[in-house]
């Protein structure tokens, strides 16, 4: 009997370990979270239909501006949302799901990160007779010169609210609030 090399054996062990099959159609399973990415794609979708007058205003460290726009990149917007999907294969147990059953079809889902280096620490989607009718989230923001807190608010009825806190180590720290209402 012949023994392998260490490097054949390895790239053996990699070749029958790629060579497993893929679920039926060629999808690769998701973890079982809420699709967030989706959500938002469909919402963008949904408000690019619809003419809507919005209000977004925009505070920086106490300054305020006010813009009232007929038309809004609601995928530019909204892609903050989307950028904070946790529905990954890699995550499945990087985070815990907690399910509240609140009164008859009223049910919060809460995902909060287990691992503090994820972008992403909470997640809570709120839904009413399966409408998803609202969306909180909490993610980290910064660089290694500095290091913040962003905290997310979706309503597809009413808008949005993004407000983020970083502290820099060299410059000014930045407050920072984003309302849009349609």
């Amino acid at each position: 009997m012949r023994i392998l090399p260490p490097l054949a054996a390895c790239l053996f062990f990699l070749l029958l370990s790629t060579c497993g099959s893929a679920p039926e159609g060629g999808e690769v399973q998701t973890a079982d979270f809420f699709d967030l990415k989706g959500y938002i794609a469909a919402e963008v979708e949904r408000l690019n239909g619809q003419p809507l007058r919005v209000h977004k205003t925009i505070t920086l460290n106490g300054e305020t501006e006010v813009k009232i726009l007929d038309d809004l990149d609601y995928e530019k917007d909204l892609g903050l949302f989307a950028g904070a999907d946790i529905n990954r294969n890699a995550w499945v147990d990087k985070y815990a799901t907690d399910v509240q059953q609140l009164s008859g079809q009223h049910r919060i889902t809460q995902y909060k990160a287990l691992d503090s280096t994820l972008t992403t620490q909470f997640l809570e989607v709120e839904e009413e007779r399966g409408q998803t009718i609202q969306l909180k989230i909490i993610r980290k923001t910064g660089t290694v010169l500095s290091k913040g807190r962003s905290e997310m608010i979706y309503r597809p009825v009413l808008g949005y609210i993004v407000t983020t806190k970083q502290e820099n180590r060299f410059g000014d720290d930045v407050d920072a609030m984003v309302r849009v209402e349609w």
